[in-house]
This record gives structure tokens, C-alpha cells and sequence, in this order.
């Protein structure tokens, strides 16, 4: 019989329990701060119809779904993000769904794109959004709640750029921008940072039709650092004042601000490059970065979201305003680790170990009694010599053995031993729940 390779996809991978469990600790931290902001769980399916994801995304997203025929010779596609699915699922139950409403996601969405450190063809995203609240408060919310996330994960060199694409739009109409233009060029100043502004500029000329001054005028305008409200003010009245637009993007974006200021935000700041380049977004848009530099590596974006009031729309023929943020957990978790935020631990409190053939009904009593009163513990099946049962303890990062020899089931005593430090005590069976819970506290 040939034996088939063992291997993954390209851009696919396992998660092995060293690896999972860390990641599900981190899941939970960041969906209680979820919670805690009042956002309440939804699942959508990984496989929606191809009409539902399809130019959503954009001439580049576009290239990256992943779309076939089933076995019904439907068209379907694999999501690309949760926030599409969200507006799907908003338009269809908009009855039975309170408003606003307020959701958060974990799931794993699909993208043929090149693979490379912390990017990959499958990926976990976490989303939170509101439907149907309108530009300010529900902006600053999301902004402040992942601020509480990157503070709650240990994370303390992190910053969230603010923009408006309003003002953005406005800025390009200004370097002299056609309407028919203005995704292109969003989409090329959205690269500012990954590429420079030399490919930016020749991004600018061939897809937007711009000359090398007007390409060059846009960039100066988007790069012109406004370290406030007040400043950005300045900058509107200086330069694209003639532009509606602009004007009623700082009053969004400074309703905004001052939400934010009142939530006590401070990893804030106004960054007019910044361009985000999804297709529907509409207004507010905002990016989180890890400022924090390991072995020279930059992690650039890890979150990053906006106001994407048209795209509900789409599906029910109403205005629906609607804001959201969406973490990248695998490109997170890659940081962490870095930073060293990241503890290798095990789910198991207590190992058994299994000393005698002859006294298997007394460890299976005393496993089933730790789990009884909540302690994670498990038996070690076979008596295998204790180096073995040892080195699996330590393979799973279990701190507490517990050893019941002959000896010790004569005078009915325990010994409660710490797997890590080697230091052991014998205590009375009797006293034996009571001695753990004061040790795992």
C-alpha cells in the first residue's frame, strides 16, 4: 500500500495545543473586553453565494476569493471578511435584531494572496461592529475598546490612526483627482507605507492619470502631519476648503475625538495617508499599529476598520449606518510572541500518576474527585516507569503531580509534588483538595 505524504496546502496550517491554547487564552481576553463593551456573539457560514461577496472588495479583493461551483452548480465563495456576511445577516433578520445592533465575530476567513510571516491563505479575523448607530460615539467606541484589547493583551507600544475618507476624497479632488479616479488612488496612497512614495507615484500617473506634480502634490497633502483637531481645522480652511467634503468630514471626525477624549483614549492620533483600501468605506476609518520594534521587524497594521455606511444598502435599498474593527489574531499572536507576551502553558491543573497496576481504582477516584470540584486533571493510563509519565508532564505543561504508591495507600497519605521546582510534601488524602486549592490559586 503506498502511503500517503502528510502535508498541508500553502498557506494553510495546524495549530498544535502548544500553539491553540495560548491563542484561545488570547480569544478569550479580548471577547470579555468584547463584552464588557456590550458586543454579543454571531456565527455566519463559511460558504456564502458568490452574489453576496462579489465586488465588495474591489479590483484586488476581487482576485483573492475563493469562488467554484458546488456540487448544485451554485456559484458560492468562501468569505473573504465577517463584515460582509454581517451586513448580509443585518439585512435579512433587520426585524427580529435589536438597533443598534451590536455584534462580534471570530472566525477564520480565506484569501489566495502571496503568503509571507504572520500572512496566510486562511486566517482568524475578529470583528466587532454597530449597525445602525450614526458617525461619533459608536467610532470612538471601537477605537477605545481595542485600545482596552492591546492594553488587556500586555501590549503597551501600539497606536491607532484616525481618518475620514471624507477628507481624504476631498484631498484628492484637490490634487486634481477625477471622481471615476478616486478608488485608484485610494487604493494606491492605502500603499504610502509598504512601498514608498517613488512607487506610490508611479502608481499615481499610470492607473489615476495624474501628472508627476499632481501625484506629488496628493502625497505632500496626505503626509502633512496634524497633530489635532485644531490643527486639522487649519488644514481644511488652508487647503480643500472649497471641498464640501472636507468640511463635513471634520465634523465627523471631530465629534469623534471628542468621544474619545471623554472615553479617556490616548493611543490616538490623525493620520490623512491613511486610506484603508476597502471599497465601502464611507467615512470614519482607523488602523492599529504596533509601534514596538523587534530584531528590526515592523508589524505594521494589526486592526484596522471604518464607517461603511452604503454597504447594508446593497442588500435592503435604505441608508444604514454602520462602523466596525477588525483584528488580525494571526498576525497578533505572531507579535505577541515576539514581545515575549506570550506564556506557553498547558489546560491540565494536575497529573495523576499511575504508580501500581493494583491500586487503578484508587487513581480513578481520586482524578474523578478533582474534577468534581473544577480542578483540570487527567490519570496517566499505563504504570510506565516515572520517567516517562514525567517527561509527558512536562510535554503538557502540567505544574502539579500527585503520587499514591503502596506505601503511601497503607497510612493513607498523598505526596503532592510541583513538577516544575521538584518539591513535594506528603499530605493526608483527606486533606488533598484542600492543599490543591490553595496552590493553584
Amino acid at each position: 500500500m503506498k502511503l500517503i505524504e502528510p502535508r498541508n496546502l500553502k498557506g494553510f496550517r495546524d495549530y498544535l495545543p502548544t500553539d491553540q491554547i495560548p491563542r484561545s487564552i488570547m480569544f478569550s481576553k479580548i471577547k470579555a473586553v468584547f463584552e464588557r463593551f456590550g458586543f454579543e456573539p454571531l456565527e455566519t457560514p463559511v460558504l456564502e453565494y458568490e452574489d453576496i461577496l462579489a465586488g465588495k472588495y474591489g479590483t484586488e479583493g476581487e482576485k483573492l476569493m475563493y469562488r467554484f461551483k458546488d456540487n448544485g452548480q451554485r456559484n458560492v465563495a468562501m468569505r473573504y471578511d465577517l463584515t460582509v456576511p454581517l451586513a448580509r445577516v443585518s439585512a435579512q433578520y433587520q426585524n427580529d435584531l435589536p438597533k443598534p445592533f451590536k455584534r462580534y465575530q471570530i472566525a477564520p476567513v480565506w484569501r489566495a494572496e502571496n503568503t509571507q510571516k504572520g500572512r496566510y491563505r486562511e486566517f482568524y479575523q475578529c470583528d466587532v461592529d454597530v449597525v445602525g448607530a450614526p458617525a461619533g460615539i459608536a467610532d470612538a467606541e471601537c477605537i477605545a475598546m481595542v485600545e482596552q484589547i492591546f492594553l488587556d493583551l500586555g501590549i503597551k507600544k501600539f497606536v491607532v490612526k484616525v481618518n475620514n475618507r471624507k477628507i481624504l476624497n476631498a484631498i484628492m479632488l484637490t490634487a486634481g483627482v477625477s471622481e471615476d479616479k478616486m478608488l485608484d488612488a485610494i487604493r494606491a496612497i492605502d500603499k504610502l507605507d509598504k512601498v514608498g512614495a517613488k512607487d506610490v507615484v508611479s502608481e499615481l500617473k499610470e492607473k489615476v492619470g495624474l501628472s508627476s506634480n499632481e501625484a506629488e502634490g496628493l502625497i505632500t497633502l496626505a503626509s502633512t502631519k496634524v497633530p489635532d483637531v485644531g490643527a486639522l481645522k487649519a488644514f481644511i480652511n488652508k487647503y480643500i476648503l472649497k471641498q464640501p467634503q472636507g468640511q463635513e468630514g471634520f465634523d465627523e471626525l471631530n465629534s469623534v475625538f471628542t468621544a474619545l477624549k471623554a472615553f479617556g483614549t490616548k493611543n490616538v492620533e490623525i493620520d490623512l495617508s491613511l486610506a484603508r483600501g476597502l471599497d465601502y468605506y464611507t467615512s470614519t476609518i482607523f488602523e492599529t499599529i504596533i509601534t514596538e520594534t523587534i530584531d528590526s521587524r515592523k508589524y505594521g497594521s494589526v486592526a484596522g476598520g471604518g464607517r461603511y455606511d452604503g454597504l447594508i444598502k446593497l442588500f435592503t435599498g435604505k441608508d444604514v449606518p454602520a462602523v466596525g474593527i477588525s483584528i488580525g489574531i494571526d498576525r497578533l499572536f505572531a507579535a505577541m510572541e515576539d514581545l515575549g507576551l506570550v506564556k506557553k502553558q498547558g489546560i491540565v491543573s494536575v497529573l495523576v500518576l499511575n504508580m501500581e497496576k493494583s491500586l487503578q481504582k484508587e487513581y480513578l477516584k481520586i482524578v474523578t474527585d478533582l474534577r468534581k470540584v473544577g480542578i483540570n486533571s487527567e490519570l496517566y493510563y499505563t504504570s510506565a516507569e516515572m520517567k516517562k509519565q514525567f517527561a509527558f508532564a512536562e510535554a503538557k505543561n502540567i505544574p502539579y503531580g500527585i503520587l499514591l504508591g503502596l506505601e503511601e495507600a497503607k497510612k493513607g497519605t498523598v505526596t503532592l509534588r510541583n513538577l516544575k521546582t521538584r518539591k513535594q510534601k506528603t499530605i493526608k488524602q483527606k486533606d488533598l483538595l484542600k492543599e490543591l486549592k490553595k496552590v493553584l490559586k
